[in-house]
């Protein structure tokens, strides 16, 4: 806890107790001097009634100090009370939330772990299915080319010995292996395998009654159809399991793949997550200490201050007390009669004042404050001798370097409370500024934030709307392709159609112009059977025919044979535009995607900054609003004991600086009265001195 330099902050009794002596005392032998019609008791009784009302006054104003340190007190104790209490809260809840936090992290790098070997062994069963495939279809391969192989060979041989040339097919290779597939079949007995064998071996010419041999090799030849037909359901369906496990692997890396990125950005957010934890409970710990240790301070302060105005009241208490036993034995009408007998009328007073009446007087009036080894001393000063007043000018000389003493520690304490003040104001009002600075750099850095994450947002659906757009252009860009090069086609058939609808009439109409058309033999064929068609009846005559005119219609068709043409160039040119806008399309996403994915790269980066930023910015702001309720308390503190010497500076200044010069004249008239006790007795002598004085 802050404290203050102690200073005396009420004057000490025997102050007082001399201003008191030479009120009621001293004063009456100094009024000795003056004209003055006054009883000199009534003077002395207003005097303490003065004192009386002063002493009240300053006691409740110390009273009003106190009550509001009474209220410092309780409310800061019952800040740092509830501080204290939510700390420890704060400690417990951090404690378990950095465990979970560490454990939750433990369980995602240990799943980031898991879904990369379960990738790494769906990679491999893929590899390895991959490369089976790879066998499975070459084996497929070997086998089905084998099997078509010997059915190409029985075709040829069923052809040739249904045609009759069975001798020239035992010439060639076909022979050969007709008569291996005969000998390995699994279908044919004994019997047709020897038939088989001895007409390949005899040559013999083919007999279309039996239909023997053919239908052993037809026989042998739907075996190998079945075996064919067996292996390719198979090799279909091997096809078929082996694309439906890839894409489930790639699924299963995909998600893999998927979890890993989920995992490790988890993990890494946890194990942000676990260090600003850690430094939060680091500092919640390190508050609560120092709260702890101010709120032990304070309670000893509190209790230190609650014991020292105790005191203080006691003794204000007991001064009170005898300056109204004072006043009673004063003011009482018996006093005052008895008074008036006794005490010589004031003209009498200025001439024959003695030694022995000033010290009566001065021994009446500290009677009530007998408690004081001051009083007492003065007291016997005053009734010795000569001795008697050279001890009491010495005890005035050191009261009156007390009271010097005391002005000295009050100007130094002023001094300082107001420079400390001062300073704790500026440095409170410095914390202040920055509070304000910090908080405003916080809101510029949540609204970074908010603005960083928005435009990544942005950016994301950017992309998103640009990978839609490359998408759609695409499958636009397939259906147009699709349709020119279906309309090329139908554009090409249209030309070959026209040009063999002119061809036709040329060979009619313009022989020389007739092209021979290149046609295969069935084509050739097909132009025989339907040039055979049975011939129509007989027509009736009619007038001579002569050759048409066929310019018109022959014009027409080039002229269609070239709006094709240029209709096939305008496509060609609409579609090679098109292709090259596409690739341009293409280029300028990708352009724009990877701009885009930079930008998004640096806006992460400036999110983590900004963040980062924040959180450095609140850990700033917590340790400025501590230091701020700190100062604060200081200043509280350093009012609370300061103000009342603060404020009564002046008026304490000025009561200490009359009792000096009040002491300076008491010391001259005990001086003076000293002086006098050497010269006669007489009551001119006295009211010389007196005059002096």
């Amino acid at each position: 806890p802050l404290t203050l330099p102690h200073f005396q902050s009420q004057p000490p009794p025997f102050s007082t107790l001399f201003a008191m002596m030479y009120k009621f005392g001293f004063a009456v032998a100094a009024a000795s001097s003056q004209q003055s019609t006054a009883n000199p008791i009534r003077r002395v009784v207003s005097l303490l009634q003065g004192l009386e009302e002063k002493v009240k006054a300053e006691g409740e104003k110390a009273e009003k100090l106190y009550a509001k340190f009474q209220c410092y007190c309780q409310s800061n104790e019952g800040k740092l009370d509830a501080s204290i209490e939510e700390a420890l809260t704060a400690i417990d809840r951090l404690t378990h939330d950095i465990e979970s936090s560490k454990a939750q992290e433990t369980q995602a790098r240990a799943a980031v772990y898991q879904s990369k070997e379960d990738r790494a062994a769906a990679q491999e069963a893929l590899e390895k299915s991959e490369k089976m495939r790879a066998k499975e279809a070459g084996q497929f391969a070997s086998d089905s080319g084998d099997l078509k192989a010997n059915l190409e060979a029985l075709a040829s041989a069923v052809t040739a010995i249904e045609k009759g040339m069975s001798s020239a097919f035992l010439q060639t290779d076909g022979a050969s292996a007709v008569s291996r597939l005969a000998q390995y079949s699994t279908v044919l007995t004994d019997e047709d395998k020897q038939a088989v064998a001895a007409f390949l071996q005899g040559g013999e010419g083919y007999a279309p009654a039996s239909g023997q041999i053919v239908g052993i090799l037809k026989q042998m030849g739907d075996e190998m159809k079945a075996s064919l037909n067996e292996i390719t359901t198979s090799e279909n369906e091997a096809v078929a399991s082996y694309n439906g496990m890839v894409a489930a692997k790639n699924k299963e890396i995909t998600a893999s793949t998927a979890a890993i990125e989920e995992q490790s950005a988890r993990a890494g957010d946890l194990a942000v997550e676990v260090v600003t934890k850690t430094g939060d409970l680091k500092e919640t710990k390190s508050t609560l200490a120092a709260d702890k240790g101010f709120l032990a301070g304070l309670k000893d302060d509190c209790a230190k201050t609650a014991k020292e105005q105790e005191a203080a009241t006691k003794t204000r208490g007991e001064e009170l007390v005898a300056i109204a036993d004072t006043i009673k034995m004063l003011n009482s009408d018996e006093a005052l009669d008895l008074f008036k007998k006794t005490l010589p009328s004031p003209s009498l007073l200025q001439l024959k004042t003695t030694r022995s009446e000033v010290t009566q007087r001065v021994v009446a009036a500290l009677q009530s404050l007998k408690h004081s080894p001051h009083a007492d001393l003065i007291m016997m000063a005053l009734r010795g001798k000569k001795e008697g007043f050279e001890k009491v000018a010495a005890l005035v000389d050191k009261m009156m370097a007390s009271l010097k003493e005391e002005q000295k520690d009050d100007d130094e304490k002023v001094a300082f409370c107001k420079a400390e003040i001062d300073k704790t104001e500026d440095e409170a009002k410095e914390l202040k500024n920055k509070l304000h600075s910090t908080a405003t750099r916080i809101t510029a850095a949540e609204d970074t934030i908010s603005t960083t994450k928005s435009e990544i947002a942005g950016l994301d659906e950017s992309i998103k709307e640009l990978d839609a757009a490359v998408e759609q252009a695409t499958s636009m860009r397939k259906e147009e392709h699709e349709d020119y090069t279906t309309e090329a086609a139908d554009n090409n058939a249209a030309l070959q159609l026209l040009g063999m609808a002119k061809n036709r009439l040329n060979k009619f109409y313009h022989p020389k112009e007739y092209k021979e058309p290149e046609q295969d033999d069935e084509e050739e064929a097909f132009v025989q059977v339907r040039s055979h068609r049975d011939e129509p009846a007989a027509a009736p005559e009619v007038q001579g025919h002569s050759k048409s005119d066929t310019g018109g219609v022959v014009g027409l068709m080039d002229m269609l044979i070239q709006d094709l043409k240029k209709e096939m160039q305008e496509n060609e040119f609409v579609e090679k535009n098109a292709q090259e806008d596409y690739e341009t399309l293409v280029a300028d996403s990708k352009a724009k995607r990877a701009a885009d994915a930079s930008a998004r790269s640096e806006k992460k980066g400036t999110l983590a900054e900004a963040e980062a930023e924040l959180l450095d910015l609140k850990g700033s702001q917590r340790d400025t609003m501590s230091s701020a309720e700190s100062t604060g308390e200081y200043l509280a503190q350093l009012h609370g004991d300061c103000d009342w010497n603060i404020d009564n500076y002046g008026a304490r200044k000025s009561a200490r600086a009359e009792e000096l010069e009040s002491l300076k004249k008491a010391k001259d008239i005990i001086n003076g009265a000293d002086f006098s006790l050497l010269q006669t007795r007489s009551g001119a002598t006295l009211l010389n001195k007196a005059r002096r004085a």
